[in-house]
């Protein structure tokens, strides 16, 4: 257990206080519907959100342990913490400069903001349609479309989006979300993650100035941000999992009759440490464009994704009846481990591209 020791001290030690004091305590307020505005905003002051700016492997490998500790108690805030992450990487990456004035200030936490490409993603993988809209106007463009789900947003922030073009060009820009031509609107009710400020937006005319325009060529940026987009994820997965592992230990009268479950903690543990290394080696290279990199950055993300479903599962097998009571911590873990699954990309969505090939 050392090595899964040493894994997680790579986070910040001001992650883990403010996870211990601030976050723990408000773990069922947060399950009920509670967006945690201003634990977001302290655990960017920590640099939770800027370590990866940089484009570097160690910068994307500390995001990932800063969200891996904290997804060990609550994975509605480590995702939020991916909505921030995956904002930062678009805006540090981006080809043009002016979007980039918003960089500071979301890298800090003082700024929040999600991430909007679930759809384009798929869009880009031919599974949907691209679902925003635009036309030249003026010194932008004009966009109109339907977001079903994007997270982490309120009033004022800013997430990424990918509109079609007449021409077949698509185009990337930052949009503010709750004005009027970028409506917002709670229209569903999950099973799990309410508190992540995941609204449907709805974009009606909004202008979509040339300030705000992150690339022209979406086509060819997207490949040069979905490694990152993807590992990233890994943060919430991994946190998941040691969460569960640690549920599982601190259940002893549980864990005694439980001995006999086919994946324990320490099991749980190595398998996260191995993963983990796995992040580590694909970070090095987050930055090729090939398909073959990107179908290998997919299959880490699915035994992540695996992981974090088994990890939960067990942690509910052990707990018994207990688990299965409303406000049952192992409950909790399996519903959101669930979400590890569905969110883009999805595991149905990633096996649909490994059977595709090269």
């Amino acid at each position: 257990m050392a090595a899964s020791a040493r894994i997680v001290e790579s986070a910040p030690p001001e992650v883990a206080g403010i996870v211990r004091e601030r976050l723990r305590p408000r773990l069922a307020a947060i399950d009920a519907g509670e967006y945690p505005a201003d634990i977001l905003r302290a655990l960017g002051a920590t640099g939770a959100y800027g370590h990866h700016a940089d484009g570097t492997a160690a910068g994307l490998l500390a995001a990932i342990d800063a969200m891996t500790e904290v997804g060990q108690a609550c994975l509605s805030t480590a995702f939020c913490m991916w909505c921030q992450d995956a904002l930062v990487w678009y805006l540090a990456r981006g080809d043009e400069a002016d979007p980039r004035r918003h960089l500071a200030a979301l890298a800090s936490g003082a700024a929040l903001g999600g991430t909007g490409l679930s759809n384009p993603m798929k869009a880009f993988s031919g599974i949907e349609p691209l679902a925003l809209q635009g036309e030249r106007a003026g010194s932008g463009y004009r966009v109109r479309g339907r977001l079903p789900w994007v997270s982490n947003l309120g009033p004022g922030h800013r997430f990424a989006g990918i509109l079609a073009l007449p021409d077949g060009r698509r185009v990337m820009g930052l949009f503010e979300a709750g004005t009027d031509a970028v409506s917002v609107a709670a229209n569903a009710r999950f099973v799990a993650l309410e508190g992540t400020g995941t609204y449907t937006v709805m974009v009606r005319d909004a202008h979509l100035s040339e300030a705000d325009v992150i690339t022209h060529d979406a086509a060819a940026f997207v490949p040069r941000i979905r490694n990152g987009f993807v590992l990233l994820q890994t943060g919430m997965g991994l946190g998941l999992a040691r969460g569960a592992a640690a549920l599982m230990r601190a259940d002893a009268r549980g864990r005694t009759n439980a001995a006999f479950l086919p994946l324990g903690p320490e099991a749980i543990e190595a398998r996260a440490d191995a993963l983990r290394a796995r992040v580590a080696a694909a970070a090095e290279a987050h930055a090729a464009t090939d398909r073959a990199t990107f179908l290998e950055t997919l299959r880490l993300r699915l035994d992540v994704s695996w992981l974090a479903l088994e990890a939960a599962q067990s942690a509910m097998l052990q707990a018994g009846a207990r688990g299965y009571l409303e406000g049952a911590e192992a409950f909790r873990r399996l519903r959101e481990a669930q979400f590890v699954a569905i969110v883009t990309p999805s595991v149905k969505h990633i096996t649909t591209e490994l059977a595709r090939g090269a």
